[in-house]
């Protein structure tokens, strides 16, 4: 997956087709380590084939700061996760009443990221780059090495002073911080001023720099050199800084904005004008640098595979790689790889990528953008529709009891128009919304708004939510297509939708407009707390909480969905299952005081799973002899035959094991009460046990793997012939193979019905 950042080369690359610059890129695989795509030297694009590496947001001991060394009553040195933005960063430090010595004006970059670049910004006139005679920051073994002072409050002046820390730039004055003793050696008053305030009151203008339709451009020039700026008429400048000491020169460096129009103009300049570079860091162009600035072009290129999209394709993009979205991004949040971010999907558009994941659709992070990117479509109606992916969401047929009351509101209510209630995936994760909301129409029908009706007729299809989603646009057509004849055919004169996934879907694609039954029951629900999703908030619903549960994904891009419970009335099945909560419909059939029992009750689905997590990691540990033992059958009957006999091994001790950390654990009461509860109830158990063994399947094994794999190349079971084979990768890959194997919902199923029946 290739990359872009924040570069003007980056900008630059939406006119110009890849293959014209193929021959200056780095092709042979090469590891890649990236923070937040935010950088402006223009280094991430020379990379054909990398192996992207997401740059660490804890540290091995899983903090995210740890100081190393005093090295004098105003410095000290931190170990930092590189992976962590400034903000975090000065956020944590502010604890210790710390700062970096040396730090971007802009606060959303990763640590790692301004220390590879060897950037410059705020304390740039004492520290200058980061590696410039002096080494101020470093990165050392997947950590950074960050020098801070105890520099919390400055002195402001208008006088240059040997001893500023920062001299800022803005409204064309210069402006030079300096600590309270060093005022005071230059005989400087002035009030004093909060660093942390400061900081902050810097980074908001440069996001308020941030519009539609602009680049944001970084310059940095020679001191000698500022006259030739005036040229610039079309740059408007924000802010700047100079660079003084640790430097091997005085250096102005400005940030501001240009229309993407004048891209041209701005390389032309830049030709003439080799001194002033486009990026803060102590480096300087490179081949493929200069040759984007002879290729750019006049008009937006547009790859054939991009043409059913391109309107927004050409939305998409005018990101200037800002990462304010991976502050709200569901895809980032689990994986910490921006690749799977908004930023990083257009990105991989820009570089002509023809291969996309399905995404969660979440509004958060086109509420953020600066440059109003419609987000949520270009992930639902947009990179998915390039490369469409079978999604799978379940339905259940529907208990003789819901059919009962829906008979029962014809026979009630037959004067009143029909109207279809559209159940759907409402089957599968909130059977008792569907009781909730036909028990209410039943209550309230004669005091419903005459646009409602409570004379209903229930439909058990698939909305067509999974092909939209997964980008095959004209499946869910054809799927929207079959409910609007439905409803055709019956007469009826509206239909109501339980989950506003679907609503979404019809209303998009029926030429017809239904109706949120949550519209129906939200006047019984004030003062109750709502949660509103990204897809009812599509709908403009708004709500108490708006987090993404991540629709009924368990997993995702191999990384563990992590689910909790919520004391909130959602409006999405798919989040009344993952909060483990009741509906603003289950509540009418259920009532609301067993919320907090079903919140409660998700507590022991995180426990179930967190024992289930330590189960097959020790059932992995566990059979390390026997699958060492079995190791020789590969030679008789291949990886398929090793794979057939080694399983079952796993199998069987994540069963024992499972089943012993339950009847040993404090709460095994309550837990085995819980268990009880769920094999007897078919519905409920399938959704148990499905979400156990996705969840299992989900995680991330491989240093289990590799430590596994060690273990039993020393294991006295292992044929010495068979050592090389174990090194190998096919035995990874077995192993993995083996794990998915091993877990499955009858295998939980068969444990949760040992416990109850032993």
């Amino acid at each position: 997956m290739r990359v872009t950042d924040a570069s003007i080369f980056s900008r630059a690359l939406t006119t110009i087709e890849i293959k014209e610059i193929e021959k200056f890129l780095i092709k042979e695989e090469k590891e890649v380590v990236i923070g937040r795509l935010t950088s402006m030297n223009g280094d991430l694009i020379k990379y054909s084939n990398p192996k992207i590496i997401p740059s660490p947001t804890k540290l091995p001991s899983g903090n995210i700061i740890e100081e190393i060394k005093f090295d004098s009553s105003i410095y000290s040195v931190y170990r930092v996760a590189p992976g962590l933005t400034f903000e975090e960063l000065i956020t944590e430090l502010k604890k210790y009443s710390k700062v970096p010595v040396l730090f971007p004006l802009y606060l959303q970059g990763s640590v790692g990221g301004f220390i590879a670049t060897n950037g410059s910004g705020f304390g740039s006139y004492k520290f200058g780059f980061v590696r410039g005679e002096k080494e101020v920051h470093s990165l050392k073994d997947n950590e950074a090495i960050v020098m801070t002072a105890n520099y919390t409050e400055v002195i402001e002046s208008d006088k240059e002073s040997k001893f500023a820390w920062s001299a800022i730039i803005l409204d064309n004055k210069e402006r030079f911080y300096l600590t309270s003793n060093y005022a005071k050696l230059e005989g400087i008053s002035g009030s004093s001023i909060d660093t942390y305030s400061l900081i902050n009151d810097i980074n908001k203008i440069v996001i308020q720099s941030f519009k539609r339709d602009y680049i944001p451009l970084m310059l940095r020039f020679p001191e000698y050199s500022y006259s030739k700026l005036a040229q610039l008429n079309f740059f408007e400048k924000i802010i700047g800084y100079k660079i003084n000491f640790n430097s091997p020169d005085k250096y102005y460096v400005f940030l501001g904005r240009i229309k993407f129009d004048d891209l041209n103009e701005l390389f032309s300049f830049l030709k003439k004008n080799r001194e002033f570079l486009p990026f803060p860091s102590l480096s300087e162009y490179d081949k493929l640098h200069l040759e984007i600035l002879n290729k750019v072009g006049k008009k937006i290129k547009l790859p054939k595979e991009y043409k059913s999209i391109i309107g927004i394709y050409n939305e998409a993009i005018k990101c200037i790689n800002c990462g304010l979205c991976l502050n709200v991004c569901k895809a980032y949040e689990i994986t910490h790889n921006p690749l799977y971010s908004p930023v990083g999907k257009i990105s991989r558009l820009i570089m002509e990528e023809k291969n996309f994941e399905t995404c969660f659709g979440c509004v958060k992070d086109e509420e953020v953008c600066p440059i109003n990117i419609p987000i949520s479509k270009l992930t639902t109606e947009g990179v998915n529709i390039i490369s469409p992916e079978k999604i799978k969401i379940e339905i259940q047929d529907l208990p003789s009891d819901i059919s009962s009351l829906a008979n029962k509101l014809q026979n009630t209510y037959r004067n009143r128009p029909l109207y279809l209630l559209f159940v759907g995936c409402a089957s599968k994760y909130d059977i008792n919304g569907v009781r909730g909301f036909l028990t209410y129409l039943l209550d309230k029908g004669n005091s419903l708004p005459q646009e409602f009706s409570p004379r209903v007729e229930l439909v058990n299809n698939c909305c067509g939510f999974d092909d939209f989603i997964g980008g095959n646009i004209q499946g869910a057509k054809d799927k929207v297509g079959k409910i609007l004849e439905l409803k055709k055919n019956k007469n009826a004169q509206g239909i109501y939708f339980l989950c506003p996934e679907a609503l979404y879907v019809y209303n998009l694609l029926s030429g017809d407009k239904g109706i949120l039954a949550y519209e129906v029951v939200k006047g019984d629900l004030k003062e109750r707390k709502i949660h509103s999703g990204c897809w009812a908030k599509k709908l403009g619903i708004k709500g108490n909480d708006d987090e993404c549960a991540g629709l009924n994904f368990t997993t995702y891009k191999g990384y563990p969905l992590p689910s909790k419970g919520k004391a909130v009335l959602t409006i999405c099945p798919f989040s009344t299952w993952k909060y483990g909560t009741s509906s603003v419909y289950s509540v009418f059939y259920v009532g609301s005081e067993n919320m907090e029992k079903l919140v409660g009750e998700k507590d022991l689905d995180n426990l179930l799973l967190n024992l289930s997590i330590d189960s097959i990691k020790g059932a992995l540990i566990e059979s390390v002899d026997e699958i060492a033992e079995k190791v020789s059958l590969w030679n008789l009957g291949g990886e398929g035959y090793f794979i057939l006999v080694t399983y079952p091994v796993i199998l069987n001790k994540f069963k024992n094991i499972l089943e012993q950390k339950i009847k040993e654990h404090e709460r095994k009461e309550e837990i085995i009460k819980y268990i009880s509860k769920i094999v007897n109830d078919t519905i409920i158990l399938d959704q148990k046990i499905t979400l156990i063994s996705d969840y299992l399947k989900g995680q991330n094994y491989s240093s289990l793997i590799m430590e596994m794999r060690e273990k039993i190349l020393t294991s006295s079971k292992l044929e010495y012939s068979a050592k090389d084979l174990v090194n190998s990768d096919q035995m990874i890959k077995a192993i993995e193979e083996i794990i998915k194997r091993a877990i499955t919902p009858k295998l939980i199923e068969r444990v949760f019905k040992e416990i109850i029946y032993s």
